[in-house]
């Protein structure tokens, strides 16, 4: 009998058991939308029994950062795997956007083809919409700081996942001016096909909309299997997945107008998407590709194990066989987020004309024992000023255990300093 080793994805049998890491969260959250985020839940794995992502299946644990090539099953050196990598001009990254072993691999692989073609690698980031496009190049050029490209791109609303897992990667473009694409569509965009489908998107912006070619039989079976059974009607499958071409379509159209323009010619270009946009190649890569035919490798970060604190998030599903390799490379990675990294406050924050008020505070909390109080409104927070959310969350999310913060908050019209010192405390609904 083969021990089971962490993860794998079922291919070619049916009724193969798998199971997916968050998306019963994900599913809720989507209902709860109408439907308009499920795609940028495809960050999150299938799972099964592990270690069989290809005709050669593992016959021992892998350890962490070892490299397979897929294809033959053999296992390569960092040097032999970029060696092949170096060779597309389209390198497509399937990250677990909470696991920041993941992100390591990204920036790994940036470094590594920036040593080897300086000046001729661009990044594309689904984490970033069309619109903010002004805002990358302003990024990249170093004429933002940190905090203030954050504001520009509402990284708060539009992504939401912590700013420290893309922090590195970011400032390594910035620092070697890298060019960064958006890949998503407008937000607006987004939720006109969400709600009436891609034929029924308004005259204004039917001009925004990609070309939309043929869904492929294998990804929408899949996504029908991971997806549609926890959706209560069909009818809300075809939203998500409408959304879900939408997103890849545009994303592919971004990757090739990019390199066709002058900025972009003759260069590499490095995607950074959740796993179910390349996994297969049926998403993202066979969109570029229709588009302007070039190489192309996928490389999925793969998870050992999932750690205990994950394991909850997990549900099963039926995969249909899929006469086709996840991708090029498996590098295998431990599981590890931020989540127990980061300090708290310990409140729940909304935004009203401008100002960030205090909505409610968990007991035990930092911010309980510093004194906050439901309708207090943040003015200054170590003596900056505070004018929006991102204000308080990015500073926060700069602090450690132990360290302190000076707050000066209006109660009533009555401007009140508070003195908070950040600890580790149980995990609840609040920022």
């Amino acid at each position: 009998m083969r021990e089971e080793f962490g993860r794998r994805r079922p291919r070619f049998r049916d009724g193969e058991r798998g199971r997916v890491v968050g998306s019963l969260a994900c599913a809720v959250f989507v209902l709860a939308l109408g439907a308009v985020l499920l795609a940028g839940c495809a960050g999150h794995r299938v799972t099964g029994h592990p270690g069989e992502e290809g005709p050669y299946p593992l016959v021992e644990k892998p350890k962490p950062d070892e490299i397979r090539h897929l294809p033959t099953g053999l296992s390569v050196s960092l040097e032999g795997a970029m060696e092949m990598i170096s060779g597309a001009a389209l390198v497509c990254v399937g990250e677990t956007h909470d696991n920041i072993h993941a992100h390591r691999v990204e920036l790994t692989i940036i470094r590594e083809l920036f040593r080897r073609f300086p000046g001729r690698v661009a990044i594309g980031m689904e984490m970033f919409r069309d619109p903010q496009q002004e805002v990358l190049d302003r990024w990249t050029s170093g004429e933002l700081t940190e905090l203030e490209f954050l504001k520009a791109v509402k990284w708060f609303d539009n992504w939401g996942f912590d700013f420290g897992y893309y922090r590195d990667i970011l400032a390594f473009a910035k620092e070697n001016r890298i060019d960064v694409i958006a890949l998503n569509p407008s937000k607006e965009l987004q939720e006109e096909v969400s709600r009436g489908g891609l034929d029924n998107v308004s005259a204004e912006r039917k001009a925004m909309l990609p070309d939309i070619g043929p869904a492929d039989p294998y990804q929408r079976a899949s996504m029908k299997a991971v997806y549609g059974s926890h959706l209560p009607s069909e009818g809300m499958f075809e939203s998500f997945f409408q959304v879900q071409m939408l997103w890849e379509e545009t994303m592919a159209e971004r990757v090739v107008d990019y390199l066709k323009s002058p900025r972009g010619a003759g260069k590499k270009m490095v995607t950074i998407t959740g796993g179910w946009h390349v996994r297969y190649g049926f998403g993202l890569p066979k969109k570029v590709v229709r588009r302007m035919p070039m190489s192309y490798v996928i490389v999925h970060p793969e998870e050992i194990e999932i750690p205990e604190e994950k394991q909850d998030q997990m549900m099963e599903v039926d995969l249909p066989p899929l006469p086709l390799l996840p991708g090029d490379f498996a590098w295998y990675v431990p599981y590890e987020g931020l989540e127990g990294k980061r300090v708290r406050m310990g409140v729940l924050l909304s935004a009203r004309e401008g100002r960030v008020v205090v909505r409610s505070v968990v007991d035990g909390s930092p911010a309980a024992k510093a004194g906050l109080r439901p309708g207090d409104v943040f003015v200054s927070f170590d003596g900056q000023p505070v004018e929006e959310m991102t204000d308080v969350l990015y500073r926060v999310g700069n602090k450690q255990e132990g360290d302190s913060a000076s707050l000066v908050l209006d109660r009533d019209g009555v401007e009140t300093a508070a003195a908070i010192t950040f600890f580790r405390f149980p995990e609840k609904k609040a920022h």
